[in-house]
C-alpha cells in the first residue's frame, strides 16, 4: 500500500520545510502546498531570472533545498537541470518526495497534490483534512 509511505513523506517534507526552502514552478504550486500544510519558505521558479541566475539566488539564501517541479516532461527537465546546477554550486538538493511521487503516482503537476493528499487520507472533503493539519501543527510547534 503506497498511501502510508506517501503520507509519511508529505509529513516529513512539511516538517523539513520549516528549515529548508522548497522550489516549485509557479504560484499555483505554492498555493497547493499551502493547502496541504506547508508553512515554510517556498521559492517560485518562474520569477523572470535565467536558470543560472535563479540558482545563484537560491544558493545565496540556503545551502540546502527541496526540489518539487511538476511531473510532466517540462517538469522532469527542470527538476534535472535545477538539481544539477544547484549541486554544482554547492547546494544540497533533496529530491526524495519528487522521486517517490513520480515513480508511484500518475499525476502531472504539484497542483494535483492536495487531491492526492486528501485521497490518501481517505477524506472526501477539505474540512476533514483540518484534523491532519492540526496534528501536524502540534508536531511543528514541538520543533
Amino acid at each position: 500500500m503506497k498511501e502510508p509511505t506517501f503520507l509519511r513523506l508529505i509529513e516529513n517534507t512539511i516538517l523539513e520545510n520549516q528549515r529548508i526552502p522548497i522550489i516549485v514552478e509557479g504560484l499555483h504550486d505554492v498555493s497547493s502546498l499551502r493547502e496541504i500544510g506547508f508553512t515554510g519558505d517556498i521559492i517560485k521558479l518562474n520569477n523572470g531570472l535565467s536558470l543560472h541566475a535563479f540558482c545563484q539566488s537560491v544558493v545565496n539564501r540556503s545551502n540546502e533545498v527541496i526540489m518539487l517541479a511538476d511531473f510532466d516532461r517540462k517538469g522532469v527537465e527542470l527538476q534535472g537541470k535545477i538539481s544539477s546546477l544547484l549541486s554544482t554550486m554547492g547546494c544540497s538538493v533533496n529530491n526524495t518526495l519528487w522521486d517517490y511521487i513520480r515513480k508511484n503516482y500518475n499525476i502531472k503537476s504539484v497542483e494535483d497534490l492536495p487531491y492526492l493528499h486528501r485521497k490518501s487520507l481517505g477524506l472526501e472533503d477539505k474540512s476533514s483534512e483540518l484534523k491532519f493539519i492540526r496534528r501536524l501543527k502540534r508536531k511543528q510547534d514541538k520543533i
